[in-house]
């Protein structure tokens, strides 16, 4: 990795569109009241209980994470982190002039109060919405907060009204990523609006071959064969099934998000999806839409110590949020009990302090604008006829 003198600062490095490797280390809520949207009522508050985890009451059993303080608490180091990561930035997409601000998926609405803190869009109306009403009550005057349902196909709001839709940390929610970007495109202000993604791929990737197991870019690939990706999902099944014992040269780690991506899967809320967003974006339409990734070490190993201490604030925060992310994907998923879950979370978390493992995962940031009228009409229309005596 190139350093600062070099001409390419850490953050540059480490997330755009062709990052490059990782070097290791020698040593190695307010609501409005106009919204359509579900009032928010004491029922809504009767949250259910899983091992112990607090989940939410609206649209029960559609969002796997719990919500419980100590998830909130999870959610904003995880925002707080890859924002750190992406150079303190909030949003990647060229806005200018925003009047009318979506953030889908809000959680605590952290997101929505920086924003507003940041005075890049005064006059902005900034509104975010979740399943569970659990945003802080005093926030800054132009920001609210709703409850509603983003897969559902209509959002009872005017067509064509907000200038910036964004969304983070939505994998693993959606039964559908690609239609929800459908669905938002019509939302969006023609011509000037613009949506950005911010997901989070939960596999590790390694650039140095310090991983057990790490695979070339083509076998990562999100578009493999049928069979074999049946066949790694029935291969970790079994695993899970026997007890989730280790097998020679494994990282536990990498195991985990093989189960969680096989156990997401079965239950139709796919948690690997961060890959495909900008192809799902193309084809719902949107033009100028580009991809940014940014790596995100696991661990203390990277030479930089800027990334050094990113790294080691992350992997706390992997081991911390191993519960909320297993608990109820494996005992729905792959009929896991608590104390198989527990014994196997106690692998991965040794295998996350292992700094010998050069291991990081990837975020994927896209972003695209929805054309005008007179772009659509343009895409739509046939090519003209060929010059008399064309090809001549």
């Amino acid at each position: 990795m190139a350093s600062p003198g070099d001409g390419q600062s850490p953050v540059e490095a480490l997330s755009s569109e062709n990052p490059s490797p990782l070097a290791a280390d020698s040593i190695s809520s307010k609501s409005s009241g106009d919204s359509a949207t579900c009032s928010i009522d004491e029922s809504l508050k009767d949250y259910p209980f899983h091992f112990n985890r607090r989940y939410h009451k609206f649209k029960e059993g559609s969002y796997p994470f719990p919500n419980d303080d100590q998830e909130q608490e999870r959610m904003d180091t995880q925002f707080n982190i890859i924002k750190q990561a992406q150079g303190n930035r909030l949003f990647f997409a060229p806005v200018q002039n925003a009047r009318n601000i979506l953030d889908v998926g809000t959680g605590t609405g952290i997101w929505c109060v920086a924003l507003a803190d940041s005075e890049q869009f005064p006059d902005a109306k900034i509104t975010g919405i979740d399943l569970s009403p659990i945003q802080e009550e005093y926030v800054p005057d132009n920001v609210f907060f709703e409850l509603q349902d983003c897969s559902e196909l209509d959002w009872e709001r005017p067509l064509g009204s907000f200038d910036f839709i964004y969304t983070q940390s939505l994998f693993g929610s959606l039964q559908d990523y690609a239609q929800y970007l459908i669905t938002a495109r019509k939302y969006l202000v023609p011509g000037t609006g613009w949506i950005e993604c911010c997901e989070l791929d939960i596999k590790p990737h390694c650039d140095d071959g310090s991983m057990p197991g790490a695979e070339s870019e083509s076998e990562d690939d999100e578009e493999e064969e049928d069979s074999s990706r049946r066949r790694r999902m029935r291969d970790a099944q079994a695993r899970a099934r026997n007890g989730s014992q280790p097998q020679e040269q494994d990282y536990a780690f990498k195991r985990w998000a093989e189960w969680a991506d096989y156990a997401s899967r079965r239950q139709g809320r796919p948690l690997r999806i961060a890959k495909q967003i900008k192809k799902w974006m193309i084809a719902a339409g949107y033009v100028d839409v580009r991809l940014i990734t940014t790596k995100i070490p696991i661990g203390s190993w990277p030479k930089d110590q800027r990334l050094k201490a990113i790294g080691r604030r992350w992997a706390e925060l992997v081991s911390d949020t191993l519960p909320a992310a297993s608990y109820r994907t494996f005992s729905d998923g792959l009929d896991m009990t608590r104390d198989q879950i527990e014994v196997f979370l106690a692998d991965v978390r040794q295998s996350l302090s292992n700094r010998s493992i050069h291991s990081y995962m990837k975020n994927y940031t896209v972003y695209g604008r929805r054309p005008s009228e007179d772009e659509e009409k343009g895409r739509m229309a046939p090519p003209p006829p060929p010059r008399k005596g064309a090809g001549r």
